[in-house]
């Protein structure tokens, strides 16, 4: 065969078809910014997600996906845009760093000390904290083993107030801005919303606990 008819023989040539890999490829790369330690295995491919020829691009319906979920699959066309191609069933792994416990803890025991950083599979989790969360008063919510990934309903964080305690409450509404002197009614974690009381106005207030002591009116009862 001449060079020219070998030339003509490999452009008539079908393009190879997509393999398990540009799949994964091609979803991995759809959640980098999302998971970037993602890792994705195929379920299983439409007819046509098979037979198309890569480069291939993966949509998956969230902009968070985990677990198993299904995706678009589409390949570029010749003149560089995307058409759809079939489908996919994929599982995604997600991967985070996240506090471990390194030893048992009983409930109400602080856990800072007993923990230590470690890339974890989180695809089932949920509230996971984040690596620099945990600090001096957090403490366990229940008996803990030793393995255990800490999430946001294990642990419990320091109180900002506890009943009875004098917050100083930042009420602003409108033009006015005043700093109140209130007591608090129950205890709260910083960020939470507990109810205070003021005796100088008579009032009951909704505040969302901002330091130690102090916090931020939201609503008045």
């Amino acid at each position: 065969m001449t060079r020219l008819g070998l030339l003509l023989a490999l452009l008539a040539a079908p393009a190879a078809s997509a393999t398990e890999a540009d799949v994964v490829a091609a979803a991995e790369a759809a959640v980098a910014d999302v998971w970037p330690d993602a890792e994705v295995r195929v379920v299983r491919l439409s007819g046509g997600a098979e037979a198309a020829p890569p480069p291939l691009r993966v949509r998956f319906r969230d902009a968070a996906p985990r677990g198993r979920v299904s995706a678009e699959v589409e390949a570029q066309e010749p003149d560089g845009t995307w058409a759809p191609a079939g489908w996919a069933y994929l599982e995604v792994a997600v991967f985070e760093t996240a506090p471990v416990l390194i030893t048992d803890v009983d409930r109400g025991e602080p856990v800072a000390g007993a923990v230590r950083l470690d890339r974890v599979e989180t695809t089932r989790l949920s509230a996971v904290l984040p690596a620099d969360a945990l600090g001096a008063g957090w403490t366990a919510a229940r008996s803990l083993r030793a393995g255990t990934v800490l999430t946001g309903r294990l642990v419990e964080a320091p109180a900002a107030a506890e009943t009875g305690d004098a917050l100083r409450v930042r009420y602003a509404r409108g033009a006015v801005a005043v700093t109140l002197d209130c007591e608090a009614r129950e205890r709260g974690a910083l960020g939470e919303t507990v109810r205070a009381v003021c005796a100088a106005t008579g009032a009951t207030y909704r505040v969302q606990l901002t330091a130690p002591g102090e916090g931020d009116w939201t609503a008045t009862l």
